[in-house]
């Protein structure tokens, strides 16, 4: 286990907005297919030749509201489909093919899913999809994947409510919302019993699961809530909720929603006068633009992960756990990741979104067929490692297998804090503000 905190990386933000159909990007052997990208890095990968495309259509949040959550998973995405297509493909019957991604961008709108996921299936001919980043395009375009019958594979939607509603062709590759924020409340319960919490979050679909179960969670703890409320996705001022969770004596504060709130809500706290003493919010914190963005108010805020390179997943892991492992290890992804232009480092949603691509081709080769019924069958009861974790869906298509953790910026530096057993450093509390 690595022991050092991941150090943030210069990141180049010049952004080419490519305003055409379809672009061709040949390159050696091979050609890449981008549809409606608006490019904010070139790959550097080269299909190898002589071989058919497995092609793989979805769309990514590269502008809007999500477009840093976006932007990250879309690098992830492209990194695991480099390191595929360079070392073997994925053979099917005993003939090897490329993994070609389809994809547009929806502007993180939920308006622009339905259009963009029916010519992607329908025009395009994608084989497989991905679904889109939130969890609310996610259930946006769950849908379509019945009506058409082709496995989704969901990187960046982990709402619970996405798998109760019977969907037959829909799998988590994340741990679900309902389990965000255990990780913290345990922290809390053991260290500091007596505190008691305040829940402010964003009001869509996984915003609420996540602060909704983590409420419940923190009082079947024993621990006090004493505020929770929502506020709307579009809101830009949260002073009178950040106030109002003040004055009910709350000494902690979770919540939040994506990047652009959770950036907002630490902003906000130094004009009301508060310093919780204890911070976890979703999503943001894990973004190295989180601390770049607010300086020394980001240090000591804790979140939750999905995946950090900290914590490392590897073959001999598997062996050791007796569960098959398929992909690149992580250092190997990383590789993969950085010899992408402007790509920064890596964050736990670039690691969800390329695994969700390792997943689709060892479940692709498995089931030895591109039919959609057999890979469907086969993912249903896939139990691998890979460097993201262990994958493992329960009857529902809910991810079961994977585990969370919980990191905190320490002195410019992202920290998993929490469980014990992967943490490489210790919750530093209270929040200072600086």
């Amino acid at each position: 286990m690595q022991a050092k905190p991941r150090r943030l990386t210069k990141r180049t933000t010049a952004i080419i907005a490519v305003a055409i159909v379809a672009i061709v990007i040949a390159s050696g052997g091979g050609t890449y297919y981008y549809v409606n990208y608006v490019a904010q890095r070139p790959i550097t990968c080269t299909l190898p030749s002589g071989r058919d495309a497995i092609k793989v259509g979805f769309t990514i949040s590269l502008t809007g509201t999500f477009n840093v959550e976006g932007a990250k998973s879309l690098a992830g995405i492209q990194a695991a489909a480099c390191w595929i297509n360079n070392n073997g493909g994925v053979t099917v019957n005993g003939k090897t093919y490329n993994i070609v991604l389809n994809y547009y961008d929806d502007q993180s709108s939920s308006a622009q899913i339905s259009t963009l996921y029916t010519k992607i299936i329908t025009q395009d001919n994608a084989q497989f999809l991905l679904a889109p980043y939130s969890s609310g395009l996610t259930g946006a375009a769950a849908p379509l994947a019945e009506q058409y019958n082709l496995v989704m594979l969901s990187h960046g939607g982990s709402s619970d409510s996405i798998w109760t509603k019977g969907y037959k062709n829909v799998f988590g590759i994340l741990s679900p919302a309902s389990t965000y924020f255990n990780n913290a409340v345990d922290w809390l319960k053991a260290n500091h019993p007596d505190d008691k919490l305040a829940f402010l979050h964003a009001d869509d679909s996984f915003s609420t699961a996540a602060s909704g179960a983590a409420s419940k969670y923190a009082v079947q703890q024993g621990l006090s809530v004493v505020y929770n409320a929502s506020y709307p996705v579009t809101s830009q001022d949260l002073s009178t909720q950040l106030t109002a969770a003040q004055g009910a004596g709350a000494d902690d504060l979770l919540g939040g929603g994506h990047y652009a709130d959770g950036v907002k809500i630490v902003q906000q706290l130094s004009s009301v006068g508060w310093k919780p003493k204890f911070i976890s919010l979703l999503v943001a914190v894990t973004e190295p633009q989180f601390r770049q963005q607010l300086g020394g108010s980001a240090n000591l805020v804790t979140g939750p992960s999905q995946w950090e390179t900290t914590v490392t997943y590897s073959p001999a892991t598997a062996q050791t756990s007796s569960i098959p492992w398929y992909g690149p290890t992580e250092s190997q992804f990383v590789d993969y990741y950085s010899k992408q232009a402007n790509a920064g480092s890596p964050t736990y949603h670039s690691g969800e979104a390329g695994a969700a691509i390792i997943v689709l081709a060892d479940a692709i080769q498995k089931a030895n067929s591109l039919d959609s019924t057999a890979v469907r069958q086969t993912i249903s009861s896939l139990h691998i490692m890979t460097f993201f974790g262990q994958f493992q869906v329960d009857s529902t298509g809910k991810q079961s297998g994977h585990s969370m953790v919980l990191v905190q910026w320490q002195n410019g530096g992202l920290v998993v804090v929490a469980p014990a057993i992967v943490a490489s450093g210790t919750v530093k509390y209270p929040y200072t503000g600086s």
